[in-house]
């Protein structure tokens, strides 16, 4: 039996699992690098490798830096503000889900989807709850507007994307080259169609069950973070506040201009905050979403050898092959677009951008296409990572708090991102033809 068909077995053994409910998800995951290294896919070291990740550290120490907002009086005082100068009732509430959704796209864009998500999110469900409105569905609409909100601004990753894309076009021997404006052009309209459906259509759309999981749990919560709340001297409590604000913006700054890990500066804060009693340990490994990190640390590992036994090159080699008599570059781009979002759904966008980004330019420079199209398609598709809590560490911590099951998660996913891709379909090549 083929690596690639192992693999190809374990993955849908995996999708089976999560799907069905059988088996918790943090053992299903578990269970996938311990096939992973038992069938000799994966040597000990690289199944293994994603609780060493320096993604499973950053959680960490983004939960605990939550942990820490949570004993301050922020949370209570910002619903108070919220409610005073938002409202509440309809209009109230969508107020508060568009600052929500924006400040998600904003923060996100600054640092990074997962990052933006672990620090926002207590936030977010905090107003909510506060406003009347649905958590789960607030969850996820922050969410998928952050998870695709790269090369919507001019900032972060985005400064550098377009010389990237030029070095595959020039790798590749294409004619064609990105200008610095290019990837934002061709980006905005999607995204803002986008967010205005799941705004004011999508939104409804995520979850029809009413959020009563865990109801029990969060007034039981509440009550000891009262309790805590309440031994904090005005010095702790405004410390907690700059501890978590002074690392959000220090691992912005880190981010965007330096190589530095972000959870240097956030591990630095959960040293302060302990050493002031802001929090104390066993408050602080509680605030850890422990079936994050197992569901992570458990699944990466398929990504890699999704990778390491071809099974990517297979698929994107098979879609090529399949390509090869089409010459309507709409067509093409679509292909590419709607692989590398299915497989960027249980593998890293990363790995799937490295494997079909210069085979997308290679085909449309063997048809006579525009390799700029099939390089973004390719782009977008890869980071249009919503479908699954397995596409990215944002969606999957969204899944945990929201409490939501893997069919609610993914069938409220679809539409948002079959608009997505309608709008991809309509506007590029409009903006193609204005690029030439």
């Amino acid at each position: 039996m083929s690596q690639s068909l192992i693999v190809t077995i374990i993955l849908v053994a995996m999708i089976i699992s999560f799907f069905s409910g059988w088996i918790p998800m943090a053992a299903t995951a578990l269970m996938v690098p311990v096939c992973l290294q038992f069938t000799g896919i994966l040597k000990f070291k690289d199944a293994w490798a994603g609780f060493s990740s320096s993604t499973v550290v950053s959680l960490v120490v983004l939960f605990i830096l939550g942990g820490i907002l949570n004993q301050t009086t922020f949370l209570d005082d910002l619903k108070k503000w919220v409610v005073e100068k938002l409202g509440s009732g309809a209009k109230g509430k969508r107020k508060v889900l568009l600052a929500s959704m924006l400040m998600s796209v904003i923060f996100s864009t600054f640092a990074s989807p997962v990052s933006a998500m672990a620090i926002i999110l207590p936030i977010v469900v905090s107003i909510a709850r506060e406003t009347g409105l649905p958590v789960k569905n607030t969850i996820k609409a922050c969410t998928d507007v952050a998870c695709t909100s790269n090369n919507v601004l001019p900032f972060g990753t985005a400064l550098t994307a377009y010389i990237t894309f030029n070095g595959y076009l020039e790798a590749a021997g294409a004619a064609e080259r990105f200008s610095f404006a290019d990837p934002f052009l061709a980006k905005v309209p999607i995204f803002i169609v986008f967010f205005l459906y799941i705004y004011f259509v999508g939104f409804q759309l995520y979850a029809k069950e009413a959020d009563s999981a865990g109801i029990g749990e969060v007034k039981v919560e509440t009550k000891k973070k009262e309790r805590k709340k309440a031994e904090l001297t005005p010095f702790q409590n405004t410390l907690g506040k700059v501890l978590f604000f002074g690392s959000a913006m220090g691992m912005i700054l880190i981010s965007t201009f330096t190589e530095l890990d972000m959870y240097v500066v956030g591990a630095a804060a959960i040293i302060i905050a302990l050493a002031a009693k802001v929090i104390d340990q066993k408050e602080a490994v509680r605030s850890i979403r422990w079936e994050t990190i197992f569901i992570y640390g458990g699944t990466v590992s398929l990504s890699t050898a999704m990778n390491d036994s071809g099974l990517n090159e297979m698929i994107a080699n098979s879609i090529s092959g399949v390509l090869g008599g089409v010459t309507n570059a709409s067509v093409v781009a679509g292909v590419f677009f709607m692989a590398s979002f299915l497989l960027t759904q249980f593998a890293s966008n990363r790995t799937v951008g490295a494997v079909f980004r210069p085979l997308s330019i290679a085909a449309a420079v063997g048809l006579g296409l525009d390799p700029r199209f099939t390089l973004l398609a390719i782009h977008y598709g890869s980071s249009l990572s919503t479908l699954t809590p397995m596409a990215t560490s944002a969606q999957l911590i969204a899944f945990n708090e929201g409490k939501f099951k893997m069919k609610e998660f993914v069938m409220g996913s679809v539409g948002p991102a079959l608009v997505y891709f309608i709008v991809f379909m309509v506007w590029f090549p409009i903006c193609f033809g204005v690029l030439r």
